[in-house]
């Protein structure tokens, strides 16, 4: 109690109110924002694009060589089957060789089939090794496994 006799009562905001309150100060700020006057124009000198040098990575390229469950190898984008192994370290040399001519290194991608038995695929890294190119195995895992 308080000196005379009454309680004094806290009064609650509603969330409403505040919501009310809170629209009515943005609706002020952009409108102030809206009519205020810009004192300084500049202007701005964007930056001018040029032609940026071929870089390493671009120099390389990548060729890939499928694995069929055969022991069949497909090359040139999968257009082109290789039926044996002399013949795809020939074509695997002559594609070394045309790069090099155009200034590219070159890089073997084996991608197998997923029924192909994995000796296949590392039949095709073992000619890469013995001609020392880079290569490398895309493995593609299947779900639940």
């Amino acid at each position: 109690m308080i000196g005379n006799g009454k309680k004094k009562r806290r009064r609650r905001v509603s969330t409403a109110t505040i919501i009310r309150l809170i629209d009515v100060v943005m609706i002020l700020l952009f409108g102030f924002i809206a009519i205020s006057e810009i004192s300084k124009k500049s202007q701005i000198q964007l930056p001018k694009s040029e032609a940026v040098p071929e870089t390493a990575p671009d120099r390389e390229q990548v060729v890939y060589v499928g694995v069929l469950p055969e022991g069949r190898f497909l090359v040139e984008e999968e257009t082109a089957v290789i039926e044996d192994v002399t013949t795809l370290a020939t074509y695997l040399q002559q594609q070394r060789r045309m790069l090099a001519q155009r200034n590219r290194r070159m890089r073997v991608r084996v991608r197998a089939n997923y029924n192909a038995p994995v000796k296949y695929a590392f039949v095709v890294v073992n000619i890469c090794q013995e001609l020392k190119i880079p290569v490398g195995l895309d493995v593609i895992k299947k779900a639940g496994r």
